[in-house]
């Protein structure tokens, strides 16, 4: 089984892209660093990050990014043997992640996010859905934030954060339109498995598909199929969704409530 339209790369184009996503969380940043001074803070629990997230593959290349940028610190500073020790482990995360069976495709599972270790080690450039999380929207019972009279927290909404999220998407389109369509590269996908694409050989994706239910590799096409709840709160409605998905001779696989058709990814 050949997996070449799985592998992928990042080019100087895509950092470019990825220095202006970083413009977009620094907006989540202020809103996130004014909300915990408030009784409504996050409480590093850690109980949100019992996840398995599906994020689009523009996150994915710039976590794999930052992460290849981590190694080549630790090394400059420690040494080529301490870089290749946190990327092996680094890799070993992911790859476990890819053997979940309790995942499901909408995330749930009784493990932590591949990238939880005591807290989150990819937290600075971490995906915009977790930034989101009580920040932007509310949050699920298992939170212990305090809540209000009414019993949920105060979160932050309005115009400039319909801009941010729409700059978010609009990121992802352009990211999308830079690439070629059968790459594999405009796709919302189980999140290890989209950084670790970046990050290992063909050789290596072929085995983990071999090894791996198929669960895993299934993917909705396109930007404008990542919809979840920040993006239904703040993002583009789905009447332009369908539109730019039928620009680009595609679907739109999700109802608007919850569920999702998933298609195998072509290797």
């Amino acid at each position: 089984m050949s997996t070449s339209k799985m592998r992928h790369s990042v080019d100087s184009s895509d950092i470019a892209l990825f220095g202006q996503l970083d413009m977009v969380y620094n907006q989540l940043r202020f809103v996130e660093a004014e909300q915990n001074n408030t009784q409504f803070a996050c409480k590093s629990s850690g109980r949100c990050c019992k996840i398995g997230l599906r994020v689009h593959m523009f996150e994915c290349a710039n976590i794999a990014y930052n992460i290849r940028q981590q190694y080549y610190l630790i090394m400059e500073d420690k040494g080529k043997e301490t870089a290749d020790k946190y990327m092996n482990a680094t890799v070993d995360r992911l790859v476990d992640a890819m053997f979940d069976k309790d995942w499901t495709d909408d995330g749930k599972t009784t493990r932590f996010c591949a990238f939880y270790d005591n807290g989150c080690t990819v937290y600075g450039y971490r995906p915009m859905v977790c930034r989101a999380f009580g920040t932007v929207t509310h949050v699920d019972d298992y939170c212990p934030r305090e809540r209000n009279e009414h019993g949920y927290i105060d979160y932050y909404s309005g115009s400039p954060i319909e801009e941010a999220i729409k700059s978010f998407q609009g990121l992802m389109q352009r990211y999308a339109a830079s690439k070629d369509s059968g790459d594999n590269y405009d796709m919302v996908i189980y999140m290890p498995l989209g950084v670790l694409s970046f990050l290992l050989p063909d050789e290596q994706l072929g085995e983990l598909y071999q090894k791996t239910d198929s669960k895993f590799w299934m993917s909705a096409e396109g930007w404008f199929n990542y919809r979840v709840h920040f993006t239904k709160l703040y993002g583009y409605d789905k009447e332009v969704l369908a539109q730019a998905a039928k620009d680009a001779g595609h679907d739109i696989v999700f109802d608007d409530v919850e569920d999702e058709t998933l298609v195998e990814i072509e290797r």
